[in-house]
C-alpha cells in the first residue's frame, strides 16, 4: 500500500513559492552577468554560490509545489543555502550583485519561516544593526587577495 502524501492548497504557500522562484530566476540572472564580467577570474566563488543557490531553490519550489513531506526541511537547507549565497555577493561592489544579494537574504527569511525556525542573522552577514566576523571559507584566495588589495 503506497503511503500518501499531505495535501493543502498551494495558495496557502504561494507567497513562499513566487519569493523561491524569484531567487532562483536572479541567482540564474547574476550568474550569467558575473561571467561577462572582466574579473570573472575572481568572482569563482561567487559562480559557485549563485548555482547551488538556484538549484537548491528549484527543488525547493518543487516540494514546496507537490506538497512534499520533505518541503519544510528542503526550505532550512534553502535557508542556508540562501544566506551564506546572499551574504557573499552583498559583499561585490557591483549593483547586480548587490540586487541579488537582498533578494536572497528575503528568501532565506521565508524559507525559514516556512520551515518554521527562528530568523536569526548569519555569521558573516553585514547588513543593519549588525557585524559578524566573516563567513570561513566564503571567499576563494584569489578573491580574498583582492579584497586586501
Amino acid at each position: 500500500m503506497a503511503e500518501s502524501y499531505a495535501y493543502y492548497p498551494i495558495t496557502q504557500y504561494s507567497n513562499v513559492l513566487r519569493i523561491v522562484q524569484e531567487c532562483e530566476a536572479v541567482c540564474e540572472n547574476t550568474f550569467t552577468a558575473v561571467l561577462g564580467r572582466q574579473d570573472v577570474s575572481s568572482r569563482v566563488t561567487q559562480l559557485q554560490l549563485l548555482r547551488d543557490c538556484a538549484d537548491i531553490c528549484t527543488l525547493t519550489a518543487k516540494y514546496i509545489a507537490r506538497c512534499s513531506m520533505f518541503a519544510r526541511s528542503l526550505a532550512a537547507l534553502c535557508a542556508q543555502v540562501c544566506e551564506v549565497c546572499g551574504n557573499h555577493c552583498l559583499r561585490m561592489p557591483d549593483p547586480v550583485s548587490q540586487h541579488c544579494g537582498r533578494i536572497c537574504m528575503d528568501c532565506a527569511r521565508e524559507c525559514r519561516a516556512y520551515a518554521g525556525q527562528a530568523s536569526y542573522p548569519t555569521p558573516g552577514y553585514q547588513g543593519p544593526g549588525y557585524s559578524y566576523s566573516e563567513f570561513p571559507g566564503v571567499y576563494s584566495q584569489s578573491e580574498k587577495e583582492n579584497e586586501n588589495k
